[in-house]
C-alpha cells in the first residue's frame, strides 16, 4: 500500500467497509469488534513514504461517515488525530519492532472503539469488549506480521 492513489483507498476503505459490517455480528458474540476501515486507513498512512495532509484525512474519515451512516465527524476526527500520530512518530516507527507496532496499532483500534462506543451507544459500552479486541486485534496483527516475514512470497509486493 505505499503511494496508492486517493481513488484506489476509497475504494479498499468502501470494500472493508463492507467486510467490517459483514463480519460484526459473528465477532459480536465474541465479545470482538475489528474497525477493518480504520485499520486499512491506518496501514495506508503509515506506510506512505510521504506525509499525509490532514484534510485528506479528514475527508476521508467523511467519506467513511457517509458510507457507514455514523455521526458525521465521528470517523473524520479520529483518522485526522490518527493520521496526526502517525506522521509525527514516522521516524520513531523506524525504531520499532514488529511486536511494538502491534501493540501500537491493536491500541489505537481500542481508542477508535471505545470512542465510537461512546458517542454511539453509551449505554451499550463494554469493557469486555475493548479487552477481547484488544487481544483479539493484537494477535492478528502479529499474525499478519509474522506472515510477512516468515513467507515472504505470500505478501503483498510493493513496487
Amino acid at each position: 500500500m505505499r503511494n496508492i492513489s486517493t481513488a484506489k483507498l476509497l475504494i479498499i476503505i468502501f470494500i472493508s467497509n463492507i467486510m467490517e459490517s459483514i463480519l460484526a455480528p459473528y465477532l459480536i458474540g465474541f465479545y470482538i469488534n475489528l474497525p477493518l476501515a480504520f485499520l486499512v486507513f491506518s496501514l495506508a498512512i503509515y506506510n506512505s513514504n510521504y506525509n499525509s495532509n490532514p484534510l485528506f484525512a479528514f475527508l476521508s474519515g467523511f467519506y467513511l461517515d457517509l458510507i457507514s451512516s455514523s455521526p458525521f465527524g465521528i470517523n473524520a476526527g479520529l483518522f485526522t488525530m490518527m493520521s496526526y500520530v502517525v506522521n509525527s512518530y514516522a521516524n520513531t516507527f523506524k525504531l520499532f519492532s514488529y511486536i511494538q507496532i502491534c501493540v501500537f496499532f491493536s491500541m489505537s483500534s481500542i481508542f477508535y472503539i471505545g470512542f465510537k462506543n461512546l458517542f454511539i451507544s453509551l449505554e451499550n459500552f463494554s469493557y469486555l469488549v475493548l479487552f477481547f479486541s484488544f487481544i483479539f486485534n493484537t494477535f492478528l496483527f502479529l499474525l499478519i506480521a509474522m506472515i510477512r516475514y516468515y513467507f515472504p512470497s505470500k505478501a503483498i509486493k510493493y513496487d
